[in-house]
């Protein structure tokens, strides 16, 4: 029975059959940048930091003009992007906690619940070969770590924030210093993170160029400590602020690696037939020199410039080059877009995001969201269409009062129109309220204050 049940496996991993078409399924790549602003890159209007590689991303798929994270800090929106779930659902509201690791209890069981599945848990069933290279934070203990999530194959680091030259092979006070692994065994280690992050994730390409393949490539780049290579001074020479120069270099490193990255899926012949994802984890922080102007607000913001990223996806001959697509998405959808194109079972608990391919494809048309959910400690939004209710207490830029904006009129965030509308902003509440209510407390930091105001 198992010998059948294997070989019926085999015979999915190369093909799947569409309207009496046999059909390759694709490669699946997913790069996630860390703390960059939402325009810093060219392909949304930067002109200080040139991001060619990024661009040609861009140029060769459709650029998601407003595209969403579901979590204005790293932790929440990592766990919403792997799950395709809203992480409030189980209990992923805030970062885990890591300070006391590994002899305090609550850092145990902090990160995604094993009752979860995540994206590499639903496809390698179905045949992919499955790896993640780069920053996890979503569980340090050994049964939430990835090789234990349905990853093949794990480089990186498992907290929150790494110095890029340096690591510790023992676990010490900094967590800046703690181990770089490969799979579960920690590493001597010396080099800049970012280029060691692309050097394993071309090798993982070679690897496994002839069976079908999901890498998560998870850079620690843009997020401090701000640590920018010599190798690309001449690139940000220009730039007059020392910070924002130091910031810069970590950023064209990172599209240097991206480049790298397309360039070993061109030279193993299987480029044309893999998707691309590229978009950061949330908003640049207050303290940094990174920019989402004009866009409101900041890292640990409901605002938009703590949950509105960076975002494109490229399929060579199936989306189309150059498209731009202007309906609110998320990374919520990334999960059910990418099991539906790996013919893979979904979630037993069934995905919050879509399938977008037949909104990028044009074959269906409207929204792929009415409504999207934010909350993170006691700050929280809901967008209903272009509406957006929003509450910001505890955040970098927090005015500490209900607002109502709409952002087809004003997507900066500028105009504060809650006493012109007060009945809408009671229904957005309403509406917030109801979805709030049936939510658990954050698993480690207690239970949000919104709903006890």
């Amino acid at each position: 029975m198992k010998k059948s049940i294997t070989l019926v496996a085999s015979l999915m991993l190369t093909t799947l059959s569409s309207l009496g078409e046999s059909i390759k399924v694709p490669n699946i790549v997913v790069i996630l940048a860390d703390d960059m602003g939402y325009t810093d890159v060219g392909f949304n209007g930067c002109k200080d930091i040139p991001t060619p590689n990024l661009d040609a991303l861009a140029d060769s798929g459709v650029r998601f003009v407003q595209g969403y994270v579901s979590a204005s800090v790293c932790g929440p929106s990592r766990a919403g992007l792997l799950t395709g779930r809203y992480q409030q659902r189980f209990g992923c509201g805030e970062n885990a906690p890591e300070e006391g690791w590994p002899d305090k209890p609550r850092c145990r069981d902090a990160g995604v619940p094993k009752s979860e599945q995540l994206i590499s848990e639903l496809l390698k069933p179905a045949g992919y070969r499955t790896g993640v290279i780069g920053k996890w934070h979503l569980g340090i203990d050994e049964p939430l770590r990835p090789n234990s999530r349905g990853f093949d194959y794990y480089y990186g680091f498992l907290n929150g924030a790494h110095s890029f030259t340096h690591a510790n092979k023992v676990w010490g006070k900094n967590p800046g210093l703690w181990p770089i692994y490969r799979n579960n065994e920690p590493l001597d280690y010396q080099g800049y993170l970012t280029d060691t992050f692309t050097d394993e994730s071309v090798q993982f390409i070679e690897r496994n160029k002839q069976r079908p393949f999901f890498l998560y490539l998870s850079y620690n780049a843009v997020h401090a400590p701000w640590q920018a290579p010599a190798n690309v001074a001449d690139k940000v020479s220009h730039i007059a602020d020392k910070n924002r120069r130091v910031y810069a270099g970590m950023l064209v490193s990172m599209d240097d690696g991206i480049g790298r990255v397309i360039k070993a899926l061109k030279d193993h012949g299987v480029y044309d037939n893999t998707v691309v994802v590229f978009l950061s984890d949330n908003g640049v922080p207050m303290t940094s020199s990174a920019s989402s102007a004009p866009l409101r607000g900041f890292k640990g913001d409901t605002y938009e410039g703590g949950t509105r990223v960076p975002f494109v996806m490229s399929w060579p001959g199936k989306i189309k080059a150059g498209s731009r697509y202007n309906h609110p998405v998320s990374a919520l959808d990334l999960a059910p877009t990418m099991v539906r194109l790996a013919g893979a079972k979904p979630t037993k608990k069934g995905f919050d995001g879509v399938d977008l391919m037949p909104f990028v494809k044009g074959e269906k048309s409207g929204r792929p969201h009415e409504v999207m959910w934010f909350r993170r400690d006691d700050d929280y939004a809901i967008r209903h269409k272009d509406w957006k209710l929003v509450w910001n207490n505890g955040s970098p830029s927090g005015t500490r009062k209900v607002e109502l904006f709409n952002l087809a009129d004003d997507p900066n965030e500028k105009t504060d129109l809650i006493s012109k509308h007060p009945e809408k902003a009671k229904e957005l509440q309403k509406q917030f309220d109801a979805w709030d209510s049936k939510l658990p407390d954050n698993a480690w930091w207690g239970g949000p204050a919104n709903r006890k105001r």
